[in-house]
């Protein structure tokens, strides 16, 4: 299946075909250089899941803050505008994601588990390397993986014998998703991110995030979620990936 062809089959499919309305009307204020947090606090406010889980996330230990946050205000304030809209993006897709049909080849439990594994390591890594990437780091890593779900999805039964053929050859599964399907799963997140208008910097950290040295900007970015899938990886986190520990910068696992 050549590439052109993926990408007409991304764009023809309805039901993935735009975001969840809270995540497109943030998009939409964070255009405004100045976006407000009441606009976003008022956006979010309605619709309580993800306000929830918005709270949720902002008490992780991750973040380092003293003290329960338990208003939307107040996760507003301590994590800032941008941080905040990143985290409803993510949240809203991960929402989207897991009302989808299962499929038993696929562990979906373990997939969200590797994402939010990673997701937390990149901030951390952040942190401790004084890298502010004003929360980016965190959406990316979270949904660094997000061309699976539509392999999984979309193109079920040749995402199928990719996953056999890895576990049961070694084969890393990267280097099969080309032969069969001529891109790989971090090139389809990314045209599917494109397509949702997500920024440049977030579309790169998905796209190359298994070969950071081929990128042409936000390389600390990407680099950061690179490492953080890595050693999710190698800690066990989630998805059993092939990785080796000298892997960091390869484009073939």
């Amino acid at each position: 299946m050549h590439t052109e062809q993926i990408q007409a089959r991304i764009s023809g499919i309805e039901n993935i075909a735009t975001l969840p309305h809270v995540a497109t009307e943030i998009l939409s204020i964070l255009q405004n250089q100045n976006a407000s947090m009441r606009q976003i606090a008022d956006v979010i406010e309605k619709d309580p899941s993800i306000t929830a889980k918005i709270l949720k996330i902002s008490n992780s230990p991750i973040w380092g803050f003293s003290g329960r946050i338990d208003n939307l205000q107040r996760a507003l304030v301590l994590l800032g505008l941008k941080q905040v809209s990143n985290i409803v993006i993510a949240v809203s897709m991960y929402t989207t994601f897991n009302k989808l049909k299962p499929n038993p080849e696929f562990d979906r439990e373990k997939f969200w588990l590797h994402s939010i594994g990673t997701s937390q390591i990149a901030k951390s890594l952040a942190q401790k390397l004084g890298l502010n990437f004003h929360g980016e780091e965190f959406v990316a890593s979270l949904i660094h993986d997000i061309g699976k779900i539509i392999l999984d999805q979309f193109f079920t039964d040749t995402f199928v014998q990719i996953l056999k053929e890895s576990h049961e050859q070694g084969k890393p599964s990267l280097e099969l998703e080309k032969q069969f399907l001529g891109a790989t799963h971090a090139q389809i997140g990314a045209w599917l991110l494109e397509r949702w208008k997500f920024p440049h910097s977030i579309i790169r950290a998905v796209g190359y995030h298994h070969n950071p040295i081929a990128v042409d900007a936000n390389k600390d970015l990407v680099a950061t979620i690179r490492l953080a899938d890595v050693m999710c990886e190698l800690w066990g986190i989630g998805f059993d990936e092939d990785i080796k520990a000298v892997d960091l910068y390869s484009d073939s696992g």
